[in-house]
């Protein structure tokens, strides 16, 4: 496992635009007002006007430790993404852009 921290500086391999986060063989977009997730992450359509925040977790107990993104609305986790760890929070301020939007 690598740890970055602050002082190291690293380009991440993802093309971001106002309606589209692209990595690797994975893509989120924000279209007709619903976030879409296609590609080895989990595949959802969810409505954005129904997404009020999204977190991450991590459990050290699993074998691989992946982080969990958790799309959160009216206290009911929507979706969950396993999402690898060095895109994990530039996902997560780009999506909360998005629903910051709606």
């Amino acid at each position: 496992m690598a740890i970055v921290t602050d002082n190291e500086s690293f380009e991440l391999d993802c093309t971001v635009t106002d309606q589209e986060y692209l990595w690797k063989k994975n893509c989120i977009k924000a279209e007709n007002n619903y976030l879409v997730s296609k590609g080895l992450i989990t595949n959802v359509r969810i409505p954005i006007k129904h997404i009020d925040t999204v977190v991450y977790s991590m459990n050290p107990k699993k074998p691989a430790i992946v982080p969990v993104l958790k799309i959160i609305g009216q206290g009911t986790v929507l979706a969950e993404m396993d999402i690898p760890a060095i895109y994990i929070e530039s996902v997560q301020d780009w999506l909360l852009q998005v629903i910051e939007q709606k």
